[in-house]
């Protein structure tokens, strides 16, 4: 398989082991990628191509995962659901065996441990350790030596297949954990469906409680009622969905005044949703609008910025719920930045998360300061709304 991976690495100065370094994997499959010996695995040429900040099609060719519609597919995997495919391959390895089967999809689902899919199994009574043993009795353990490249199995292809539909048919701009479940359920003569049948899971119900808690999300809004059990919390909702026009005017005025301020005083770089951040754990995350102190960014990187910045921004859309939002706010208060804005025009206001102090809410009528990083710039929050007011 062709591909261009030596030509970004140079384009970098990145030797193989430094390369190999940043992906976690070995020089010697660095070099293997390189001269075409395999082709990577979903996870990896994901990984890679973050790296590299360009699509899979831009590194490898001709196409290494199947068809140009999969390349699609692959790229709205969220981060939890390449996650879960990273840990069934090591599900698979535990097991000394060289494939990926639907099996092993669902016990990487299980030990991601964090998203929609994981949350529902758990819900229904499903442990990890019960899954593997009943795995195990199942498809017994192999004695493969350890590979760095697992395939997957022509049903677990079908899983992701399957999973792209689920999202298509919810209308979903993404692909999670709970698309992958859903997919999974859809191969009955799978091994995973045996494994949940054999821990006593009506597969029919499982597959009714996704949906449940994927409806209010795939309507936008859900009308709840006192009878209506409260819906499992997905960080995979909607938090990196496009803006509604409110919000996306409420955006815009908030980066316009922030740029307005910042710029003629060289104090920095206030940039958009378009730019990602890489979080410690790997996330890759875009708030709606960010700023980095100049003296802290010396030169600006062509890739992600390797720190965290001074300032994010997030605003609740009318497609979001507020919970995962605040969920992405902290996650950044929690990688060490200064100062954490979450708007919210439902309730016309603006949440403040400072990584040493207690969030503040502020309302019409109030200003909102940042004497810390911005000496002398307010906003007053009842300007916020433009023609929302």
């Amino acid at each position: 398989m062709h591909n261009r991976l030596r030509i970004l690495r140079a384009d970098r100065h990145w030797s193989q082991a430094e390369l190999a370094k940043r992906l976690g994997v070995s020089r010697q499959t660095i070099n293997a990628l390189e001269v075409g010996r395999y082709d990577p695995s979903l996870p990896l040429a994901i990984k890679i191509a973050h790296l590299f900040d360009c699509s899979i099609e831009t590194v490898f060719l001709p196409d290494p995962l199947e068809t140009p519609e999969d390349h699609a597919m692959f790229r709205r995997f969220t981060e939890k659901a390449i996650q879960s495919i990273t840990l069934a391959q090591e599900e698979s390895r535990r097991l000394g065996h060289n494939f990926v089967g639907t099996e092993f999809i669902l016990l990487g689902l299980m030990a991601e441990n964090t998203g929609l899919a994981a949350k529902v199994l758990k819900a229904a009574g499903v442990k990890l350790e019960d899954a593997r043993r009943e795995v195990e009795k199942i498809i017994g353990r192999g004695n493969e030596e350890d590979r760095v490249e697992i395939p997957f199995t022509p049903k677990a292809k079908m899983v992701l297949n399957y999973a792209k539909q689920e999202a298509r048919q919810l209308r979903l701009g993404y692909i999670g954990t709970e698309h992958l479940l859903l997919g999974t359920l859809r191969v009955p003569d799978g091994v995973a469906v045996r494994v949940l049948e054999a821990l006593g899971v009506n597969v029919s119900n499982l597959r009714q409680q996704v949906l449940n808690e994927l409806s209010p999300i795939a309507s936008g809004s859900a009308t709840m009622t006192s009878s209506t059990p409260a819906p499992i919390l997905s960080d995979e909702s909607m938090t990196d969905s496009p803006a509604d026009f409110t919000s996306g005017e409420i955006n815009t005025r908030f980066c316009a005044r922030l740029f307005a301020w910042v710029e003629p005083r060289q104090l920095g770089y206030v940039l958009s949703s378009s730019v990602g951040y890489r979080l410690t754990n790997g996330e890759v995350v875009a708030p709606r609008c960010s700023f980095i102190l100049k003296e802290r960014l010396k030169r600006a990187p062509r890739t992600y910025p390797e720190l965290m910045p001074d300032l994010i921004m997030e605003i609740k859309s009318a497609f979001d719920r507020i919970a995962p939002v605040r969920e992405k706010v902290l996650s950044f208060v929690n990688q060490g930045i200064r100062i954490g804005l979450l708007i919210d025009p439902d309730q016309r206001t603006v949440t403040v998360y400072r990584s040493n102090a207690a969030e503040s809410v502020l309302e019409d009528g109030q200003l909102l300061t940042i004497p810390e990083l911005l000496p002398g710039w307010e906003l007053p929050i009842s300007e916020l709304w433009g023609t929302a007011a």
